[in-house]
């Protein structure tokens, strides 16, 4: 008799809705419910004869995982659901390809490779509803594959360190969900994080800190937590965890920066910069200055430590960063300078590129594949490379029409250390705004790219970096469930609406999420504030529709409580005679009870008419003029939604007042963020004017600090104000010569 094994089914303890399609993340390419009664039953036993024993082992390990929601104590005897694996010789199918039926009696489930033998199994669980006491499926017939070859999820284990196991967690859990790529940050500015043996240093050096930066990036004084920090993976740790995700389906891609992002190396050989000084492992976040030299010993250098990355990832994809690399350093470098002048190079930027061609050439011919941030296109794109496109789609673009494969991740969508959530209701993050809704309605392919070159698109990936990720609880916070509206883009071929997905998310992937114990965000089912102008002030309002505003206090006393009678979700604010008043405002939502604030500063101004002479940067304009009068002011750290950003010089605008009321300040708010080329601006001019075509200055005030308060006098129509910054960054601030952004926020009138 052919052995089974038990596998134990979960009871999540959900109450099921009728679910749109098939309740499955992500949404198979065809599924239909079948005729017949529901099946209900206690266990499910399975014929594993045939199977590896690296996929027997993450079936048993996918139901331990859920063992403790799903054991079911039968009322009589067990009731066993039957499962037979049939291997597909279907050569013509995708590896990722699996179909998979029930009649009643058994279920059926057709596999091309182990990996899709697992997705079956995750499609399989999913499917399964919960009576209370027994467990429960329906008929179905299933046809599934994968939209996209590259499905991939990144993890930065540099600026912050993650040990084997919750590493192994991190896989687990997207391998669930037919993730197969999973991009290992392994090096940094602020860390070296994988055993090198011929360079011993880099670890015992490169991979420790001394201090790490407090608070945010942009906090102004910056202070540092002064305990020594880091860690590091040793070549069988590294071993054990590929092992552990080939058995997933899931290749690691490792990722070893150069010559950018090289600090932590540097702090450890130091011969291998320009200067040769040894600087310590930076507990700073940001680009510097100091990379890898462009000399000879330093490619011989890199391509030493990436002959023992090869011995240990089989991946066909290497990555080598190429991101972020100043030229500061290379035009000071004999070394360098000796380079572009040997090699009939325009500048620097060739530099790179030749730089990137020598790694490219000893991939090659190790039968690997060079992958590289979008940076390595400047300069001219080395033969056999792929690029990785994250500051917005140009470089995919780019990239496909030379013929070149691409994955897709740009930081628009992909980038999970962003926002979620409204800033004053989520963990310091980044900064940005991804929201899950964002993120879901992401297309890899871009729209400009050609027909002829969309196959050049592998897929797109999801990436976290950890500046503001102290802990894996918070890495997951992070990632989910914005992971699971990601894998929808790259796995199925038509997926539900946003709608639909929520709803899925909420009345059964929650609950999977919880039985794995998983930090999940419900940042998405938190009210969100929008407000609107109207002819005495601004309109406030919490949506969905669902939500209501529960609580709102001043300084000095409560004005409304959720007890009170008032259960809205739209709030009015007329412009406010005196003075200012400084309100906080709260909304709840009626599913999760989660609450979200905002502060509203009520003022004269409050939802004036402001027109733009200096329209505003096209990735800095969220709810333009309004953004200036609508008594919500800017947070730090900064979220671009939150303000105005301009960088084309002078920044002018008009703002029409009530002519009837007295002005007697008003008070400009600015940001002053320069690790960002975000500068404070010289000075501010104030004009006045009854029709809109004679001005007269009223006032000029040197700017001192980000608020900036200007003292006016009588009456007007109309106010223009002229602010002038910086001519260009200057020397010693990232960024230094180009043009420095504005940030402008709420004008507060009194």
């Amino acid at each position: 008799m052919k052995p089974f094994f038990p596998l134990l089914i979960c009871a999540l303890g959900l109450h099921f809705f009728s679910l749109p399609q098939s309740g499955v993340i992500p949404t198979p390419e065809f599924y239909q419910k079948s005729d017949g009664q529901p099946y209900q039953f206690t266990v499910i036993t399975a014929d594993i004869t045939s199977l590896p024993t690296e996929t027997i082992e993450v079936l048993h390990f996918w139901n331990q995982t859920f063992k403790h929601l799903s054991e079911r104590t039968p009322v009589s005897a067990p009731i066993a659901l039957k499962v037979r694996f049939h291997h597909s010789e279907n050569n013509h199918q995708e590896n990722d390809h699996y179909e998979m039926s029930f009649d009643g009696k058994f279920v059926d489930v057709s596999y091309t490779s182990d990996a899709s033998l697992l997705y079956a199994y995750s499609t399989l669980l999913q499917l399964i509803e919960d009576n209370g006491e027994e467990s429960v499926l329906h008929p179905f017939t299933l046809k599934d594959r994968a939209k996209f070859p590259w499905r991939g999820l990144h993890l930065d284990v540099c600026r912050h360190f993650f040990t084997v196991d919750e590493v192994k967690r991190y896989i687990d859990i997207m391998a669930f969900y037919k993730y197969n790529t999973f991009h290992w940050h392994l090096t940094d500015d602020q860390g070296w994080r994988i055993e090198i043996k011929k360079y011993p240093l880099l670890t015992e050096i490169g991979g420790f800190r001394d201090s790490t930066l407090n608070d945010h990036y942009s906090t102004v004084p910056r202070t540092w937590n002064t305990q020594r920090y880091g860690g590091f993976y040793t070549q069988e740790q590294v071993k054990e965890v590929v092992k552990y995700a080939a058995a997933r389906g899931v290749t690691i891609v490792p990722e070893i920066e150069m010559p950018g992002h090289s600090r932590a190396a540097l702090a450890a050989y130091p011969e291998h910069s320009c200067t040769g000084l040894r600087q310590p492992v930076t507990g700073l976040w940001g680009v510097f200055d100091d990379i890898f030299c462009s000399g000879e010993e330093t490619i011989t250098f890199l391509q030493d430590i990436l002959s023992e990355v090869l011995e240990l990832f089989p991946s066909q994809y290497i990555h080598i960063g190429g991101d972020e690399a100043p030229k500061t350093r290379w035009k000071q470098c004999e070394k360098c300078q000796s380079n572009i002048r040997k090699y009939n190079l325009r500048d620097e930027h060739e530099l790179q590129s030749w730089f990137i061609q020598q790694i490219d050439r000893f991939l090659t011919e190790k039968g690997r594949k060079l992958i590289g941030w979008d940076e390595i296109l400047e300069g001219g794109l080395s033969p056999n490379a792929a690029v990785m496109s994250w500051r917005g789609e140009e470089g995919g673009i780019e990239a496909a029409s030379q013929q070149h494969e691409v994955v897709m991740t740009p930081g628009s969508h992909c980038y999970f250390d962003h926002y979620q959530g409204e800033p004053s209701n989520e963990p310091i993050a980044f900064g940005g705004y991804t929201p899950l809704e964002k993120v879901y309605e992401f297309n890899p392919v871009p729209a400009a790219i050609s027909e002829e070159n969309r196959k050049y698109i592998l897929g797109a990936q999801a990436n976290l970096w950890t500046e503001y990720i102290p802990d894996f609880k918070q890495v997951e916070y992070m990632v989910y469930p914005r992971a699971l509206a990601m894998i929808q883009n790259l796995w199925s071929t038509e997926k539900p609406s946003y709608h639909s997905f929520l709803s899925i998310l909420k009345d059964k992937q929650l609950a999977l999420l919880s039985a794995r114990n998983i930090n999940y965000s419900i940042s998405f089912a938190k009210p969100t504030f929008s407000l609107e102008k109207n002819t005495t002030g601004i309109t406030l309002t919490a949506s969905p529709e669902k939500a209501r505003f529960t609580h709102i206090t001043h300084p000095e006393r409560t004005i409304f409580h959720s007890e009170d009678s008032l259960q809205v979700n739209q709030l009015h604010f007329s412009r406010k005679k005196n003075g200012a008043d400084r309100l906080h405002i709260e909304a709840s939502d009626a599913d999760f009870n989660s609450i979200s604030s905002v502060d509203l500063i009520r003022h004269k101004g409050l939802g004036l008419d402001v027109d733009f002479i200096t329209p505003p940067h096209k990735r800095y304009s969220t709810n333009k003029e309004l953004t200036l009068v609508d008594g919500i002011s800017g947070h730090r750290p900064w979220n671009g939604k939150q303000w105005l950003g301009f960088n084309e010089g002078m920044v002018e605008f008009i703002v029409t007042l009530d002519k009837q009321i007295t002005y007697r300040s008003v008070t400009v708010s600015m940001l002053d963020a320069s690790g960002s080329w975000i500068h404070l601006p010289l000075h501010i001019e104030l004009y006045t004017s009854s029709n809109g075509k004679k001005w007269k200055k009223i006032a000029e005030q040197r700017v001192s600090g980000e608020q900036t308060k200007i003292r006016l006098k009588g009456k007007a129509k109309q106010l223009k104000f002229r602010i002038t910054p910086l001519e260009s960054i200057p020397d010693g601030f990232p960024g230094a010569g180009y043009k420095p952004f504005t940030f402008l926020d709420e004008l507060i009138f009194e």
